[in-house]
């Protein structure tokens, strides 16, 4: 029974910690202008090397369905803010790329993370701020070990 008590625990603040970081995205999301889902595109896209960026790619890396992120990505195209080129050596294939505007939302979108981001960090003591990211590393890589849910 006693082991029972940190999973409890734990799920509750994970249930938390999920509420927390929704608020988090919606608010610093919305207000530049872009779905969640949108957001997640551009910043996969802004992570990748030039031309290392198709929908099938970026639907691998985001565990996404392909048609969701052709979708998706069309969107920000029609609204400038990736531009979709066609491979040369394969006209199958089309990759994505940042606009200069898109460009400029990433870097707006990421400056606003980093604000709130250390305003939570300020709220931390500075001797405690390391056991906390020391334990989500460990969290973080335990959860993605399992790759799974909690509904069979």
């Amino acid at each position: 029974m006693e082991h029972e008590l940190p999973v409890f625990r734990l799920c509750q603040l994970l249930v938390e910690l999920v509420r927390a970081v929704q608020l988090l995205e919606k608010s610093e999301v919305g207000c530049c202008g872009v779905t969640l889902s949108q957001c997640h595109l551009l910043m996969e896209v802004s992570r990748r090397k030039e031309g290392e960026t198709s929908v099938s790619e970026l639907a691998a890396a985001l565990e996404l369905d392909l048609s969701t992120v052709s979708r998706v990505a069309d969107g920000l195209v029609r609204r400038g803010l990736l531009k979709r080129e066609t491979d040369p050596w394969d006209r199958r294939r089309s990759a994505l790329f940042l606009t200069n505007t898109g460009r400029e939302l990433v870097e707006a979108i990421n400056q606003g993370m980093n604000e709130y981001v250390r305003e939570i960090l300020n709220q931390i003591p500075m001797e405690k701020r390391h056991v906390v990211l020391e334990g989500l590393d460990l969290f973080v890589e335990a959860a993605n070990k399992l790759k799974g849910g909690c509904c069979p």
